[in-house]
C-alpha cells in the first residue's frame, strides 16, 4: 500500500516538476524496497535528487521502522509540495543509512 498525501496542488507546478514528482511516484510503486542495500539506496538518493536539483525541487527522506517517507519540496521557499511513503520497507536498520540529504551532501547546505 501506498500512502501519499498530497500537499499542494501539483496542477500549479511546472510540467517539468509534475513529471518528476510523478516518475518517483512511479519508481517507488513499482520497485520492492527490500532489494536495496544501504549503499544502492544512498546512491538511488544521490542520484534521484540531483534530478529534483534540476527542476527546482529537492527530495528529501526519513527512515522509521524500514518505511521510507520521502518529501518533495521547493528549493527556492522549502515548502513542502508533495510527501508520501513506501509501501515495502527497506531490508537495512536506520543506522546503517544516512537519514538526510543534509548528512549525504553537508556542501553547500
Amino acid at each position: 500500500m501506498l500512502v501519499i498525501m498530497e500537499t499542494m496542488n501539483l496542477h500549479s507546478r511546472s510540467k517539468e516538476q509534475r513529471e518528476a514528482v510523478r516518475q518517483l511516484v512511479y519508481l517507488v510503486l513499482t520497485r520492492d524496497m527490500s532489494t536495496f542495500t544501504a549503499d544502492r539506496f544512498k546512491h538511488w538518493i544521490k542520484e534521484t535528487d540531483a534530478k529534483f536539483r534540476k527542476v527546482s525541487l529537492m527530495l528529501k527522506f526519513e527512515i522509521k521502522d524500514r518505511f521510507v517517507y520521502f518529501r518533495v519540496k521547493e528549493i527556492r521557499n522549502g515548502r513542502i509540495i508533495f510527501q508520501f511513503e513506501s509501501s515495502t520497507r527497506v531490508p537495512f536498520e536506520e543506522r546503517d543509512v544516512v537519514l538526510s540529504y543534509e548528512e549525504l551532501n553537508p556542501v553547500g547546505q
